[in-house]
């Protein structure tokens, strides 16, 4: 997790600090949501932590998003693409919202203050290191909608089986609603210089392709093991490979991109983020 500096918060870049609050307000509850303990109850004691893990990180990478998103509210260099950028920045806040509240059903989460109190927003996150600054372009932007937001979804396609029901409903909604966010991303890289969309997808391809941790990861790949997730953590790496690598070949800079390794070394597997 990384903390913001006094008197500076995560999002204080904002294009249109009005219009990011706008978004922010449309996905926020407006009372306390309760927890369903009894679904908590039904794992097994030695999945709880890594189910918690993953919500909280599902919950703070879909929060960055949104709030990412809604920052380019105004920015965006066409109407129609700001209008998409405020559906998607309302769609990532409402995913977050649904997450937040089953994290109070853990032990871990218990303290977690309300998402709707004030200040909620300046606590820190786990969300993926690329997602910590503000995007400077509008290529950056379209980077971390075709390659960040792809990797979540790939996630949430393994879960829509999961018999830990919560993630099994959420996971199937959102996939609906994800659907017009890869339409998004995949016809603005078509629209973009080759040479500037590769240097954006590079900024926040490490972070996606290791967010899904080693073959050996204690969250993902114990849930796998676990039959709580259909994809292991290397198959979720090639899940979203084969979902980018048409796209990208096309535009002619696959290689580049897919001849990357993780960098291992640099990830977190408690934070679930790379260091630094």
């Amino acid at each position: 997790m990384s903390e913001s500096s006094p008197g500076t918060g995560l999002f204080e870049t904002a294009t249109d600090q009005d219009a990011m609050q706008r978004a922010v307000a449309a996905a926020a509850p407006t009372t306390a949501e309760r927890a369903d303990l009894s679904m908590v109850n039904a794992l097994e004691p030695e999945l709880r932590a890594p189910m918690f893990a993953l919500l909280s990180s599902l919950a703070d990478n879909k929060y960055v998003m949104g709030r990412r998103y809604a920052e380019w509210c105004t920015g965006a260099p066409m109407l129609e693409s700001a209008v998409a950028a405020a559906a998607m920045a309302q769609d990532e806040l409402g995913h977050a919202r649904s997450f937040y509240p089953l994290l109070r059903g853990f032990a871990a989460g218990r303290d977690l203050p309300p998402m709707e109190e004030k200040g909620w927003q300046q606590r820190p996150t786990s969300a993926m290191r690329c997602l910590d600054g503000h995007f400077s372009t509008w290529a950056d932007f379209v980077a971390a909608n075709l390659v960040v937001d792809s990797a979540l979804t790939a996630l949430l396609a393994s879960a829509v089986e999961s018999r830990y029901e919560p993630l099994r409903q959420r996971a199937r909604k959102i996939q609906q609603e994800e659907s017009a966010h890869w339409v998004h991303a995949a016809g603005w890289a078509r629209r973009l210089p080759p040479d500037i969309l590769l240097e954006a997808c590079t900024r926040v391809w490490d972070d996606a392709f290791t967010w899904f941790g080693a073959p050996d990861d204690p969250v993902v790949g114990r849930l796998f093991e676990a039959g709580l997730l259909g994809q292991s953590p290397d198959a979720l790496r090639q899940r979203l490979r084969a979902r980018l690598e048409p796209v990208l070949d096309e535009i002619g800079i696959a290689e580049p991109l897919l001849a990357r390794e993780p960098p291992w070394p640099d990830w977190d597997p408690a934070a679930r983020r790379l260091r630094g």
